[in-house]
């Protein structure tokens, strides 16, 4: 009588792993230059002007740069002051978490703000008719469009530029967690404290995408762009928005999702379509860890 064989699961090599995560990220490489085309045929000189750091000069890079970090700065010292009520009980991460993110979106709309009128005082001095938010175009229709299509041509991409950076530190046994933000909303969705999640979808898909992408495609990119040519801006402002994020873990992926907005700002012109990239890919990793909050 022949007796039953199970047969293992054949386990899956590094190589063979990180083969399929450059073949998504391929993928998303040639989605994105179809896209590309489309674009460039669409509005050839959109992303012209001839200065191409206008409207902002250096003096402005460093002030919008100082009051963003220094005013996270302060909200975070502001979080972290004990309250008499609670000194004894808890910690004042967990006490002050709510009022993080709501000066986080405070601080955020502030810089907005400032860089709004900066672009305005710049577009009356020089007369022109450019938008702050759409560039040469008008259309901000399209620009949420384009800034969802760039996101889904992404995905493949941003899967295998996390899965071949996972490898990497793995290798070099690196232990892996997630951004700290990921698990503070993972707990606080299992505890249905909807004094913390209001705030924070609030800061995540809203403020934070809005501030950042001025900060680092608007102003940092377009400045760095004027003087030391695309390749170096695209490196040098995603490197620098990587770096405010706080785990290791997604520094390559959210590098790479900064150079996709580059890209984007610098092929279409739109700084909203770049917003829309951000804030859907943040409203989409908020919907992840609702569903699997468990497991993070």
């Amino acid at each position: 009588m022949m007796e039953n064989v199970i047969e293992e699961p054949v386990a899956v090599t590094d190589l063979q792993s990180a083969i399929f995560f450059v073949l998504l990220l391929s993928v998303s490489i040639m989605l994105l230059r179809i896209l590309g085309r489309s674009i460039d045929k669409s509005a050839p000189s959109a992303n012209q002007s001839p200065d191409d750091s206008a409207p902002w000069d250096l003096s402005s890079v460093f002030l919008l740069f100082s009051f963003f970090l220094l005013g996270q700065l302060a909200i975070y010292t502001l979080a972290m002051l004990p309250s008499s009520e609670y000194m004894q009980d808890a910690t004042a991460t967990e006490i002050h978490q709510p009022i993080l993110f709501i000066g986080l979106s405070l601080v955020n709309l502030v810089i907005s703000t400032i860089a709004f009128y900066l672009h305005r005082a710049r577009k009356v001095s020089q007369q022109n008719d450019v938008s702050f938010w759409l560039g040469t175009r008008g259309d901000a229709r399209g620009a949420l469009k384009l800034g969802v299509l760039t996101l889904l041509c992404w995905i493949p991409g941003h899967i295998g530029i996390a899965g071949l950076w996972s490898l990497f530190l793995e290798n070099r046994e690196v232990e892996i967690h997630s951004q700290e933000s990921v698990q503070l909303l993972a707990q606080a969705l299992q505890q249905h404290d909807w004094a913390l999640i209001i705030p924070f979808f609030l800061y995540g898909i809203v403020m934070a995408p809005v501030a950042e992408e001025i900060l680092f495609r608007g102003v940092l990119f377009r400045w760095l762009r004027g003087h030391w040519g695309l390749y170096a801006a695209l490196a040098v402002s995603s490197i620098a928005f990587a770096l405010v994020h706080d785990s290791i873990a997604s520094w390559l992926p959210i590098a790479a999702l900064g150079g996709v907005c580059a890209w984007l700002y610098h092929r279409s012109g739109q700084l909203l379509a770049s917003v829309t990239t951000h804030a859907v890919f943040n409203a989409s990793t908020m919907l992840l860890i609702t569903f699997f909050q468990e497991e993070i």
